[in-house]
């Protein structure tokens, strides 16, 4: 592993040597201004800045910003604005200059007589104000676009607005995004570990509630403007989610006055959607409004084999399962935002998910006994879901004459229902014998409350303090049915019957010190969280009460080594509490062979995280970025597969999937992510996520260990008269678990896109896997009894349908007067508790 580390971080090292600057010259004139590389020989001046907007007082990010020399009139440096609108030129000789900044929306402004020299060798012009221009957009012209990845000192940006063809849902998105890895049913790892929070706008959504990976399968990838994944989260955010969260970013408002619009379609023979956006804006009032329909048709096979060992009356069982999975949901979303004065503003918004889903399995089950005879049964299900996920915000903001100053109170209502009604019917010897049904009322609300001060002690010195206050509250009603024989009325069976209530209360505090000495830049921080849950299982009489106190610092050291390279550390400690999922004791026998049961003496799991970064990036296009880092997890919460042991007969050949705090898990890994361009028009972007994985821990101490990667790449082209095209894969390897491995599988798909309409619109078409129908995903698990002897062998492949042509169609349409930007508005981050694998296609 050492080895590894170390040559992949040196071929890194060495092919930053070749990075080559775009050097250019360009005229001062009047609109955006191109920034253009100096010469090679640099002085030692350096002028820094602030660029905010001149109405709302929000920094402005990604403006122009060039100096040119007062007495030529040459362009001399320039720079682009950060997050912050922060800015920063260097390698300056003494002289006068002009300073220029530009950005779309907002007329040019200019300082004169910029001195630097004369023992000024640093120079601070301290904030530009920009004023918005009532111009159309024909009239300007876009500088400095954002590249398709970006590496922030917190976090990695997948601009996926900048693809060519993101994909038809979220989870196509999902499998781009360096660190990221997707499986065949949407389930979402990060470095390894799924123990990641998704949030969507920077807040936790209802629509996630239920199912991460449906919810994924439910959100457009035309809808998606970026995604952000943040490894070393700061004292700002829960300390929930060990390996980091994942933050969606829908596209929204542009801020341009009068009425705007985007309607797109997907047409697919898998996933097909259709949405419109409309934006509405005049003076301080600001109307959004998204409405949409998805529908989504997976089909798959499931082959589950399980071999046991001595002590057990069977030798093995066979289950074969096809399977199809039709899913809908409606969207809906408007929001709205006021400004009250020029200082502090409103923002209000719903986001409304119905989703409807229609479940149909048929599974032939074979046994095997000792004694050479078998038994085989069919059973045929069908099973219907369906509720209402809504969000309810409103968030206030009020910023000071102070720049950076900055107070804002925050409050989010998460409603998610979910209604399950299933039917199986069982067959034996071509007979129905046997019928069930199942019925689930599930019901779960969450209510927070932020508040977030930002006080800049300096120019170079910030506090942020803040306090959050989650109330979490859960039930269910799950009713069991019976018909035994089939012509018999169904009666309730009240063993197989459960009812539960959960309450999950977190409150917490933080604060966090920045500042910035020379090149470096330091953020330390210290976040402290009060837990308190509650549950009661009616079922068993189960009841679950825990209660704690933790303290989670975090620190991160960024240094710029030039204007284009960065080298960054950051640590962080993180929790994990389990979920309802995972508490739950209810044993889930809708497939006899194979039943799940939560465990309701699961304790929280905690991680500390190391990470070294590296990032370069060139004016001519080429970036890379690299990671180092190093996670540890104590008290890992783990999948254990169990063999049945008893005697009652009905159970013979049963698997059962639990839950444990089964000791520690490291991760140890490099992450590389980068693009470069050829032939002009051309770009390569990949990222590659190579790591060693140890978990230690089970009842026999097993220790499991091994080298896992993923990676991915996109080659796109532009073609002229509007036409482009792009072939993208993804693959995992090999990966182990406590009690096995996952098999490699891969992914890949090819795209053409033609613009239309004066570029206002586009038509793409997408082919996946067209060589493979299906793409598997296989397990492999292995339990051991006491004295170290193979009680059970199972293997798990489910292969899923996977072959699509996709037709997109994206068209923007309305008057579109740049005016100021409206102010970003801060969100409601919940960051929550870790999940169990997703098993409903099981």
């Amino acid at each position: 592993m050492k080895k590894l580390i170390l040559l992949a971080v040196a071929g890194f090292l060495a092919a930053q040597a070749t990075f080559a600057q775009n050097v250019a010259t360009q005229n001062n004139k009047a609109g955006p201004v191109k920034v253009t590389t100096p010469p090679v020989t640099k002085g030692n001046g350096k002028v820094t800045g602030l660029v905010m907007d001149a109405l709302t007082k929000a920094p402005v990010e990604y403006a122009t910003v060039a100096i040119t020399d007062k007495a030529t009139g040459k362009i001399v440096n320039g720079s682009i604005t950060d997050e912050m609108g922060r800015f920063s030129i260097h390698g300056l000789f003494p002289a006068n200059y002009l300073l220029h900044v530009t950005f779309l929306g907002y007329e040019k402004a200019t300082l004169d007589n910029v001195s630097v020299g004369n023992g000024k060798d640093e120079v601070s012009v301290g904030t530009v104000a920009l004023k918005s221009a009532a111009r159309t957009l024909k009239e300007l012209t876009v500088v400095g676009e954002k590249p398709l990845i970006e590496d922030k000192i917190d976090r990695m940006i997948y601009n996926a607005e900048k693809d060519i063809n993101p994909g038809a849902t979220a989870a196509d998105v999902m499998a781009k995004v360096p660190g990221l890895s997707v499986d065949l049913e949407g389930n979402v790892q990060l470095r390894g570990s799924s123990n990641i929070r998704v949030l969507i706008n920077n807040k936790p959504s209802a629509v996630m509630a239920s199912s991460v990976a449906d919810a994924l399968q439910q959100i457009p990838a035309n809808q998606i403007h970026s995604v952000e994944v943040i490894t070393s989260p700061s004292a700002k955010y829960d300390a929930e989610g060990t390996a980091g969260i994942v933050n969606i970013i829908l596209k929204k408002d542009s801020g341009l006055q009068g009425l705007t619009g985007n309607v797109s379609a997907n047409l697919g023979n898998l996933n097909s959607n259709a949405n419109l956006g409309l934006n509405y804006r005049k003076g301080k009032i600001g109307v959004s409004t998204t409405m949409g329909y998805a529908i989504s048709d997976m089909r798959g096979k499931n082959r589950i084999e399980s071999v046991f060992g001595p002590g057990s009356s069977i030798s093995s069982s066979l289950q074969q399962l096809d399977m199809n999975r039709v899913m809908s949901s409606k969207l809906l979303q408007i929001g709205a935002d006021y400004s009250l004065s020029k200082s502090s503003y409103l923002a209000a918004g719903i986001k409304m998910m119905i989703p409807d889903i229609e479940f149909k399995t048929t599974q032939l089950t074979t046994n095997t006994f000792r004694d050479a005879s078998d038994s085989r049964n069919t059973r045929v299900g069908s099973n219907g879901f369906d509720g209402i996920n809504y969000d309810v915000n409103l968030d206030y903001t009020r910023s000071f004459k102070k720049p950076g100053q900055e107070l804002s109170l925050l409050g989010l209502v998460s409603r998610n229902t979910r209604n399950n009604e299933s039917f199986m019917t069982l067959y034996q010897s071509n007979l129905l014998t046997q019928q069930e049904q199942n019925l689930n009322d599930a019901y779960n609300e969450e209510v927070t409350f932020q508040t977030d001060y930002t006080h800049p002690l300096s120019k170079t010195q910030t506090l942020e303090v803040g306090s959050k206050a989650i109330w979490r509250y859960a039930e269910s009603d799950y009713r069991f049915l019976i018909a035994s024989p089939a012509s018999s009325p169904f009666i309730l069976l009240p063993e197989r019957t459960d009812m539960f209530t959960y309450n999950q209360n977190v409150l917490s505090s933080y604060a966090i010190y920045g500042t910035k000495l020379n090149k470096y830049n330091l953020k330390m921080g210290l976040r402290y969280e009060y837990t308190q849950i509650d549950g009661d299982f009616i079922s068993d009489g189960t009841t679950v009460a825990q209660e704690y106190h933790n303290l989670f610092p975090n620190l991160s050291v960024s240094r710029n080594l030039s204007e284009n390279q960065t080298i960054k550390f950051n640590y962080s400690k993180r929790i994990q509490r389990p979920q309802l999922s995972l508490l739950n004791p209810y044993e889930n026998v809708s497939n006899p062979n194979n039943v799940v049961r939560g465990n309701p003496d699961l304790e929280a799991e905690f991680t500390d995280s190391y990470e070294l970064g590296f990032s370069t990036f060139s004016k001519a296009g080429t970036s890379l970025n690299a990671s180092l880092y190093w996670r540890q997890t104590n008290n890992a919460i783990q999948t254990l597969v169990l063999p049945y042991s008893g005697t009652d007969p009905d159970s013979v050949g049963r698997v059962t999937t639990t839950f444990g705090n089964v000791g520690k898990e490291s991760f140890s890994g490099l992450s590389l992510s980068g693009s470069i361009k050829f032939l002009e028009k051309g770009k390569i972007s990949s990222n590659v996520n190579l790591f060693y994985t140890s978990i230690q821990g089970g009842s026999q101490q097993l220790t499991r260990s091994g080298m896992v990667y993923n990676t991915n790449l996109n080659v796109s082209y532009s073609f002229n008269k509007g036409f482009s095209a792009q072939m993208a894969g993804t693959y995992n390897s090999s990966k182990v678990t406590l009690q096995g491995k996952m098999l490699p599988f891969a992914v890949y798909n090819f795209a053409v896109k033609k613009e239309v309409l004066n570029k206002k619109g586009s038509i793409s078409l997408n082919v996946n896997t067209p060589f493979n129908k299906y793409v598997t995903m296989e397990k492999i698990m292995k339990t051991y009894n006491s004295e170290n002897v193979l009680v059970l062998d199972q293997t798990n492949a489910l292969s899923i349908n996977m072959r699509q042509v996709r037709l997109s169609f994206n068209y923007q349409f309305g008057k579109q007067d740049a005016k100021a930007k409206p102010r970003r508005v801060k969100k409601v981050n919940n960051e929550d508790a870790k999940e169990g694998d997703d098993t409903s296609m099981q």
